[in-house]
């Protein structure tokens, strides 16, 4: 998109540098290899999950991704690519694959920033951090079972994507 009249009004603030001050003021741990690679870890309802972010900024574009500890073997492989299909057709943000090698499950959304302000940015990474979190959180016991190979993982599936409505 070089001469694009929209990079004229590109903010040219490295997103990274604002999600460094917000893990800060979290406190969660985190490890800046680069300008371009940040990772995190924050806590979890079953444990710490490791956040990755990467920024591409040819495209103004973050990559977000959030795995869980929770490795799966390669006799569950298929049971896990099922699952993940299920899971995927039910969530509105993002999605899940298997990443390092294949063996963990993982969220994963991409931002496009260019033309967005700093403000609204960090805001709108900080509400995807939130529904990562979430989403891991939601689906961390069905991905337990699928690395077991549990026979209840349907039913634990269908009251994961199971949506409520009102208030009880």
């Amino acid at each position: 998109m070089i001469g694009s009249p929209f990079e004229l009004a590109h903010d040219d603030n490295n997103p990274l540098d604002m999600v460094e001050e917000l893990a800060r003021s979290k406190g969660w741990n985190f490890t800046r290899t680069d300008e371009d690679f940040f990772v995190m870890t924050v806590p979890g309802q079953h444990g710490p999950l490791e956040i990755w972010l990467e920024w591409q900024d040819e495209f103004s574009a973050l990559l977000l991704s959030c795995s869980m500890p929770v490795e799966i073997a390669e006799e569950q492989y298929e049971m896990a690519c099922r699952t993940l299909e299920q899971i995927n057709e039910n969530i509105w943000l993002g999605h899940f694959d298997l990443s390092n090698k294949g063996t963990y499950p993982t969220f994963r959304h991409t931002l496009l920033l260019r033309m967005i302000p700093s403000g609204i940015a960090i805001d709108t990474i900080h509400d995807v951090v939130d529904i990562a979190m979430s989403e891991c959180n939601r689906f961390y016991t069905t991905f337990q079972l699928v690395q077991s190979g549990d026979v209840r993982l349907q039913d634990n599936l269908s009251a994961a994507v199971f949506d409520t409505v009102g208030e009880a």
